[in-house]
């Protein structure tokens, strides 16, 4: 009997144990324009049936402009200008408190902003967020431009254009940014496979030609010339060799 009271002691125990605990969620939007300002929302759940008093530490990403609060801080990790948020609040007890503030990206792309750590002031145990990503896309043009690619610009690059992203999937389009698309290796004509061929057989012939005249023209000036005597050179000498002429 006894070992059944504790039992149920210890169960509710545990269950008020886990029910007083410090949760820190971190969300927004996942996706933005260039220029847009987002907003990112740090919400801190205090389960305890106490005020709680934290510290919160909100690092920024890089390449962003802070809109607010406008008051942030510095430090410098290995060489590396690092911005960040440094608050104290009270939470009161079982309630949530939430942190909101803003940022503008500058450029496009994909945004990662880490955990969120929240220190509880009265036991120094500590507590981190979620991570959040977003995505800044264009403003479209109907130009695709050098900063654009079809992941942050779809309006303007297309699937398979040249911007530096390999699209590699089946879609029937070729994509000159893939070495080995699929698309690519399908068969369809391919001019090189004849062009290339037909160049080096006619540069062969064009070599073979010129060598051969070279050849003969060289053989004809290293062949010694014939002498042709006419009949009456060869009178002309047989009289004159005659030891008998006269007699």
């Amino acid at each position: 009997m006894k070992r059944m009271i504790y039992l149920a002691i210890f169960i509710v125990f545990i269950g008020i144990a886990s029910a007083q605990s410090i949760e820190v969620v971190k969300d927004s939007v996942q996706e933005i324009r260039l220029n847009d300002i987002i907003e990112i929302n740090v919400h801190i759940s205090n389960n305890y049936d106490m005020k709680k008093e934290f510290s919160i530490e909100e690092i920024l990403p890089q390449d962003v402009d802070v809109i607010s609060p406008e008051q942030f801080s510095v430090r410098k990790n290995d060489a590396l200008e690092v911005k960040y948020y440094n608050w104290i609040t009270e939470i009161s007890p079982n309630s949530i408190k939430t942190i909101t503030y803003k940022i503008r990206p500058k450029s496009l792309g994909d945004y990662s902003i880490g955990e969120t750590r929240v220190t509880d002031n009265s036991d120094s145990r500590a507590y981190t967020s979620n991570v959040i990503s977003f995505n800044v896309k264009c403003i479209p043009n109907s130009k695709c431009e050098s900063n654009e690619n079809s992941n942050t610009c779809p309006e303007d690059c297309s699937t398979g254009a040249k911007d530096g992203i390999c699209d590699y999937k089946a879609d029937n389009i070729c994509d000159s940014d893939c070495t080995n698309d699929p698309d690519c290796r399908k068969g369809d004509f391919n001019a090189s496979y004849i062009t290339i061929p037909l160049f080096i057989i006619i540069l062969i012939i064009i070599i073979f030609y010129f060598a051969r005249i070279i050849f003969k023209k060289k053989q004809d000036y290293q062949a010694p010339k014939e002498e042709k005597i006419n009949d009456s050179q060869i009178k002309y000498t047989k009289n004159e060799e005659d030891p008998l002429k006269g007699l």
